[in-house]
């Protein structure tokens, strides 16, 4: 009766915790590049130092995916840059072909390497809300980039990102 009594509690535990483990969605990797340019930008001049600026702006341009998904990429952003370097921070938006969106918030910090002409940048972020396919999404990512042009009238700060993370959507 003893032995009865622990194998029945045996195996509801085995079958409580593989009903608990099944629940949970596995983490899909992410790699993908973004490819944008300014859209919108706006600076405040500050008077404490030369080249110290605030900085709001907007960024579009197309999400590249590994797996050969592609997605429209929109971002606002703040920065606060002295001589081209400094922090932002801001969120995005990826709208996919089928309408499903995920949305992020990131951070990340710019600079111009040494040696060179054009800024470079890397960050980190998280994804926080999805529709769609990607309703419930979580998840975060670091991403590194470079700007290809500068930005004035002609080009627009043509920059390119590459982007690697992992995300987990709900069970449906």
């Amino acid at each position: 009766m003893k032995t009865t009594f622990k194998s029945i509690v045996f195996a509801a535990a085995i079958i409580f915790t593989l009903g608990i483990a099944s629940s949970f969605a596995w983490a899909e990797e992410i790699n993908f590049t973004i490819d944008s340019y300014v859209t919108k930008v706006e600076t405040i001049p500050l008077a404490d130092a030369e080249g110290h600026v605030l900085m709001l702006g907007e960024r579009r341009g197309v999400a590249n995916f590994e797996d050969g998904r592609v997605a429209a990429y929109h971002t606002s952003y703040t920065c606060d840059v002295s001589k081209g370097m400094g922090p932002c921070e801001g969120y995005s938006d990826l709208t996919f072909m089928d309408k499903s969106q995920a949305f992020s918030k990131w951070t990340l910090t710019v600079g111009i390497p040494k040696g060179k002409k054009m800024p470079a940048l890397e960050g980190t972020g998280r994804w926080n809300k999805g529709t769609g396919a990607y309703e419930g999404i979580e998840g975060d990512f670091s991403f590194s980039g470079y700007y290809i042009t500068p930005y004035n009238k002609v080009t627009k700060g043509d920059q390119v990102v590459k982007v690697t993370g992992s995300y987990k959507l709900p069970p449906k």
